[in-house]
């Protein structure tokens, strides 16, 4: 069971390199629309903060609506307008990037990838020396105490 939270972490930090490739992808090589923003909000917790916004732009005569979560920075970026240009692409892990959050989105993802390869190394270290611990426990079996009372 230990070696669940390594797996675990091990999948954030592909998720975020896709996320990050995908922001790259799709900026580079994806198509520019002008989105509006019908609905915005930013939630202040106390341990946390976060917003989203719905966005609909037309593409090839469709509407398509999204709902995105955003960080508190980079809902800000958008709290003083309606419309929002992004760049859209179908295929890429990451279909959608606004574009005055660009490089904000690209910096929070290699943040998250590189707090998930610590938090990886470090549940890989102990993992080992729990599963260390236990293949030497069930290979002794446990030590024998004895306990002898000593009156004076």
């Amino acid at each position: 069971m230990i070696w669940l939270l390594p797996a675990y972490l091990l999948f954030i930090t592909i998720q975020q390199g896709l996320v990050h490739q995908g922001a790259i992808d799709t900026y580079e090589n994806g198509e520019t629309y002008l989105a509006d923003i019908t609905d915005f909000d930013i939630k202040q917790i106390a341990a946390q903060s976060n917003g989203y916004a719905d966005i609909r732009f037309e593409m090839d005569g469709e509407i398509v609506e999204r709902k995105l979560t955003l960080s508190v920075q980079m809902a800000q970026k958008l709290l003083e307008t309606s419309t929002v240009p992004l760049r859209y692409k179908e295929d890429s892990f990451q279909q959608i990037v606004l574009i005055p959050t660009y490089t904000l989105q690209k910096s929070t993802s290699i943040l998250n990838l590189f707090m998930a390869l610590i938090g990886l190394t470090v549940t890989i270290i102990a993992a080992a020396l729990v599963q260390r611990y236990a293949n030497k426990k069930i290979r002794t079996g446990d030590e024998e105490l004895i306990i002898e009372r000593v009156d004076q």
